[in-house]
């Protein structure tokens, strides 16, 4: 699997599609993307969303350092607070006036459901210890109004809402730009049972 790097930048006036305009959820000036929005998709065709097979990948895997903290990307409100046990892991939900964000695969959790939290404010920290694959946070975002059958959860890519100066494609082979290419195991996705309930 390759990584790609997303360069982080603030631009005054910068206009986002639906006037979402969303921070970085990692407090590190360049992110690594482990697995973007819809990729590996005959790895994720096997697994189910409400009973729907997935059409790739959910959300965007942010690579992070241990113990990172992990950001509310816009004011909001925490929804949930679960656990998907051999999947997503710990994950956090949070509600905004567009619809919702999601934080997964986290470690230490600093909010509390209800809390209303601030735009920026760290509400966890990413996991200390590597499992089979790297440290990251799963990160994806619904749009009101949304569909949970649609084959991706109801998902949509939160890229496009970031504060993003480039994206950089991992098949880019400009030398001016660090591209780390790993062979690291695809992070878990959970089957689904009956009566689970997916976040």
């Amino acid at each position: 699997m390759s990584t790609r790097n997303l360069r982080y930048i603030q631009f005054a006036g910068q206009t986002e599609p639906e006037g979402i305009h969303l921070m970085l959820p990692l407090d590190i000036e360049t992110v690594q993307v482990l697995q973007g929005w819809g990729a590996n998709t005959a790895y994720h065709a096997h697994f189910t969303y409400n009973g729907v097979p997935l059409k790739g990948h959910p959300g965007i895997d942010l690579l992070a350092p241990p113990g990172a903290a992990i950001l509310a990307t816009e004011q909001g409100r925490v929804i949930e607070i679960s656990n998907e046990p051999g999947g997503l892991g710990r994950y956090i939900k949070l509600d905004h006036r567009w619809g919702e964000s999601f934080y997964a695969q986290v470690g230490e959790i600093l909010v509390e459901t209800g809390q209303v939290v601030s735009r920026g404010q760290a509400i966890a920290r990413t996991e200390i210890l590597n499992r089979l694959f790297p440290i990251h946070l799963h990160f994806a975002i619904r749009l009101h109004p949304y569909n949970r059958f649609d084959g991706w959860g109801g998902f949509s890519d939160p890229t496009p809402f970031l504060y993003v100066a480039e994206l950089i494609s991992a098949t880019e082979t400009d030398d001016s730009d660090t591209i780390e290419q790993r062979a690291t195991p695809l992070p878990p996705m959970a089957a689904e049972t009956p009566h689970m309930r997916r976040p």
